[in-house]
């Protein structure tokens, strides 16, 4: 559906939109289908509502609860995390603008500098102190995830934090001060000890989890030197052929996009199979 960011609702009669959070936006709710875009709410006032924009040419409007609160028959409390990934791309976006907006509000509700409860503008999205005027926009953290290979085989890391068997890109934040390139050779020299080369913008996509920007980058591994992990955050790493790999991440995310644009490369080569 397409989704147009506003920041004054059109007041028009048509039927409203309305994506649903609760726990700190741990949980979202659904309908039957799964899908975030509901047409009713509960009975309960919110802890946080935030008009989105248009979608679909309806008005959409974010509601924060602190706890999961009883939800109107046929509609249900999902892992944020979960139900995301399982959104189409462009469906993502409108949950994604109102994860982070609601994130930002709940922890900026103080002023940074002299603990003054901060204002909603009412011209765009910024909390403003009253007392020393400082300005609090939304925060966006980059991060940079990279997909390497080794002639025909790719790397694949087990993450300390990842379910059991689930494999994934090399991937971390980009440190204050560091170029994305930077960013690039220094994770993936201290996660499994490896240097890179040719390296290729693929794609970014939104992450809010809770306020991320995913950048994808393909590279190529300067030399034959195995993942060497580093016991912390990488707890396994090796390199696959695309025949045999392990459990990996599912379309919903950029890692699963770059997983499925490689085995896709690999079929396509005269020697395959």
């Amino acid at each position: 559906m397409e989704f147009i960011p506003r920041f004054i609702p059109e007041n028009n009669e048509s039927e409203k939109i309305w994506l649903l959070f609760s726990e700190k936006e741990r949980y979202m709710a659904v309908d039957t289908e799964g899908s975030p875009f509901l047409k009713e709410i509960p009975g309960i006032k919110a802890d946080f509502s935030l008009y989105l924009g248009l979608l679909a040419g309806q008005d959409c409007t974010c509601l924060s609860f602190e706890e999961q609160v009883p939800l109107p028959a046929g509609m249900e409390w999902v892992s944020f995390r979960d139900g995301y990934r399982a959104l189409y791309p462009l469906d993502q976006y409108p949950v994604s603008r109102g994860k982070q907006l609601q994130e930002w509000r709940r922890t900026h509700r103080f002023c940074g500098s002299c603990g003054t409860a901060t204002e909603l503008s009412e011209t765009e999205h910024v909390q403003k102190c009253p007392s020393c005027g400082d300005h609090w926009y939304p925060r966006m953290a980059p991060a940079v995830i990279i997909r390497i290979t080794k002639g025909e085989k790719i790397l694949l890391a087990h993450n300390a934090n990842f379910p059991e068997g689930l494999y994934s890109h090399i991937a971390g934040f980009v440190d204050p001060g560091e170029t994305l390139e930077q960013a690039i050779h220094r994770e993936v020299f201290e996660e499994v000890g490896l240097r890179v080369q040719n390296i290729s913008y693929f794609a970014s996509q939104s992450w809010p989890m809770p306020h991320s920007l995913m950048l994808a980058f393909t590279a190529e591994a300067l030399d034959e030197s195995e993942p060497v992990p580093d016991g912390q955050e990488i707890l396994d790493a090796r390199w696959f052929s695309p025949d045999a790999l392990p459990e990996i991440p599912g379309p919903g995310s950029i890692a699963g996009r770059m997983l499925v644009d490689f085995l896709s490369e690999a079929e396509s080569r005269p020697d395959h199979g």
